[in-house]
């Protein structure tokens, strides 16, 4: 679980966002002119019906991004929307995806 401070707020819109777009997920990034990073995660039951299943693709969304959370530059809202390929993928491949889309927009320290 993230902190609260590092809680994405229902009601953000992401409008004129970043945007990258894989096969196993969508992800938003906007500039929120705070000091901390604010992620949110999406999973919905057009993933998979069980609650079980979604959560567990939601723990390994916070894993990934709280580790890569100190190599992001402050005053970022960070939104994570899961597709259906995510349930074939590894955990390496999004961890991946997510690194070199924050390395390529200049988001993240290298």
């Amino acid at each position: 679980m993230f902190k609260r401070a590092n809680r994405l707020v229902p009601g953000v819109k992401f409008n004129n966002s970043h945007l990258l777009t894989v096969p196993q997920f969508v992800l938003k990034e906007k500039e929120n002119g705070l000091n901390v990073n604010r992620f949110g995660i999406i999973v919905s039951k057009k993933i998979d019906k069980r609650a079980v299943v979604r959560n567990k693709i939601k723990r390994l969304f916070r894993e990934i991004l709280s580790e890569l959370n100190e190599n992001i530059k402050p005053g970022h809202d960070i939104l994570l929307i899961a597709k259906k390929k995510i349930l074939d993928s590894s955990r390496r491949e999004n961890t991946l995806s997510i690194k070199t889309f924050l390395e390529k927009t200049g988001f993240a320290k290298k």
